[in-house]
């Protein structure tokens, strides 16, 4: 604990400060009339301080500094500050040390520094009349008034004839022995309780103020422990805490790097900067990175080629275990959705974060199709080549020519097997090319089904098959009358155009409908156009049917 016992008058005489510019106002020693400092004790009108707390009052304190004085400044001081005022590197970084190190240093300096304070104890009370100034009054005064009353004794007596005697001399000893004793017994207990009075209330002063500083230390060392308190929150807990919520962390000493970096970007980034000088902030700024780097910061968000304003607005940070799980659990879902859209669709969509995105990547036709799908396609592609197969053969009725059928099938395929029929036997590819025909519409039915569960960017948009057919229904059905006995005609029903220019003209509408050629043989047999009537007008306008 810091001790008083510096005389802040005679550090001031010693200063060469004479007692004339001295003075006391409202607890400050004053110097010519100016506050020097406080005085941390007063004894009796005695300031005292401690010797640190007066040199540093003296070096804030400059009485010379008041004066007014004109100084002329040469060429070459002036030319040396205006070198000096030019943009010089200022930043050098330093290495970092946390806040709440620092403050535990102040902490642990403080304690050393005031760990030998012990309360001191008054000196043992003592009390000698022979150096108490009241009672060497009272004594010189009692021996006065000894001295006047042995002359007056001295008088009578010698009135009385017994002057000079041993008599005499008898009452003037017992008029100064009645005196002095009543000094020892009366005056100088009064004397000695007046000074242990004193000493009390020196001791209880002296207490008091030992208590004061013995306070002050603790209070500033509580207020240091409140200090490393609120930095530990603020530079550890909070981080910590937002770290929880974000899943991002940046150490303390990264953000002082960066800071620093910034810092060196800035004044490189100076105009007037000389090449000297800004090299120098660039190998500062490599050794700021490389720590960056090593703290697992990338250090090309702020490069050399990067701008300060534009480095400024980078946010770097770790990713905590916790960010890291999240990350993988949102990653899982992102799979989960895309696997749930494969399943349901067929396409193997990539995964995104929008998941509304999945739907638009089917929309595209550009996914591929999953494994399961092409399954799908070829199975169904397989059950139409079959069921073509099936009613072919049904169709044939010679038994014979339906074995020779089958083995030309399993051998060479549908066409052949057809190929080889009509060169045989007419009658039977007859009867096969009535089955197949009479069943177009239900495989082109089927093969349409197909291409609308598996549609691709280039399928046709307008109108739907069902549209066209339901279109040209309207345009070219014809009532159909009956004639009675009478002579009457009556609606009997409805059908087809008969008529070969508006079934030439129906076949052109259909065609130019834009639907696809699959599409445009179904409408054409579902409004009772023959395979013969269709390829009649194919080759008339050098189209082809698409079988």
């Amino acid at each position: 604990m810091a001790t008083y016992d510096y005389g802040i008058r005679q550090g001031l005489n010693s200063k060469g400060i004479d007692n004339g510019r001295i003075g006391y106002s409202n607890g400050y020693v004053t110097v010519d009339g100016k506050k020097f400092m406080q005085a941390d004790y007063n004894n009796k009108g005695t300031t005292y301080s401690n010797q640190q707390n007066f040199n540093n009052a003296w070096n804030s304190f400059s009485p010379a500094g008041n004066m007014n004085m004109q100084k002329t400044t040469s060429p070459f001081v002036q030319a040396a500050a205006n070198v000096k005022s030019s943009p010089q590197p200022t930043n050098t970084p330093t290495p970092y040390t946390s806040p709440t190190e620092n403050t535990l240093n102040r902490m642990k300096d403080f304690i050393n520094n005031n760990s030998g304070f012990q309360f001191k104890a008054p000196d043992p009370f003592t009390y000698d009349p022979q150096s108490d100034p009241a009672y060497l009054s009272q004594l010189a005064e009692a021996k006065r008034n000894i001295a006047d009353q042995q002359v007056d004794t001295n008088a009578v007596l010698r009135v009385q004839g017994q002057g000079k005697s041993s008599y005499s001399e008898l009452v003037q000893n017992q008029i100064g022995d009645k005196t002095l004793a009543s000094l020892a017994d009366t005056l100088v207990p009064q004397l000695m309780s007046q000074a242990y009075q004193r000493y009390n209330d020196d001791a209880n002063r002296s207490l008091q103020v030992q208590q004061m500083n013995y306070s002050t230390q603790q209070d500033t060392l509580a207020n240091l422990g409140n200090l490393y308190g609120l930095e530990h929150q603020e530079y550890f807990q909070n981080p910590i805490q937002e770290a929880q919520l974000t899943g991002n962390y940046l150490p303390n000493e990264a953000k002082q790097a960066i800071s620093n970096l910034l810092e060196l970007k800035r004044q490189a980034e100076t105009k007037g900067m000389s090449r000297e000088d800004r090299a120098a902030l660039s190998q500062q700024a490599d050794g700021i990175r490389s720590q960056l780097q090593a703290l697992g910061i990338d250090p090309s968000f702020y490069g050399a080629d990067v701008h300060s304003s534009k480095a400024s607005q980078n946010n770097p940070a770790l990713r905590t275990l916790q960010g890291q799980q999240m990350d993988m659990q949102r990653q899982t879902a992102n799979w989960d959705a895309a696997r749930s859209v494969w399943d349901a669709t067929g396409r193997m969509v990539s995964p995104q974060s929008d998941w509304s995105g999945l739907i638009r990547q089917t929309q595209t036709g550009k996914a591929p199709l999953t494994m399961a799908a092409q399954q799908q396609a070829f199975n169904n592609q397989f059950n139409l080549e079959q069921f073509a197969y099936q009613k072919a053969r049904d169709a044939i009725s010679d038994q014979q020519w339906q074995l020779k059928f089958d083995q030309d099938v399993n051998q060479f395929g549908l066409n052949y097997a057809l190929q080889s029929l009509s060169e045989q036997n007419q009658q039977a590819y007859r009867e096969a090319q009535i089955g197949l025909s009479q069943d177009d519409s239900a495989r082109a039915w089927a093969q349409l089904d197909y291409q609308m569960a598996n549609p691709s960017p280039e399928s046709y948009r307008g109108l739907s098959a069902n549209q066209v057919l339901q279109s040209m229904q309207s345009l070219y059905t014809e009532p159909v009358f009956s004639t009675d006995e009478f002579g009457n005609q009556t609606k009997s029903g409805t059908q087809i155009t008969s008529d070969p220019a508006k079934r030439e003209q129906m076949f052109l509408n259909v065609v130019d409908s834009g639907v696809s050629d699959l599409e445009t043989n179904q409408i054409l047999n579902s409004l009772g156009m023959t395979k013969a009537e269709i390829d009649k007008y194919m080759k008339k306008f050098g189209a082809s049917s698409g079988n």
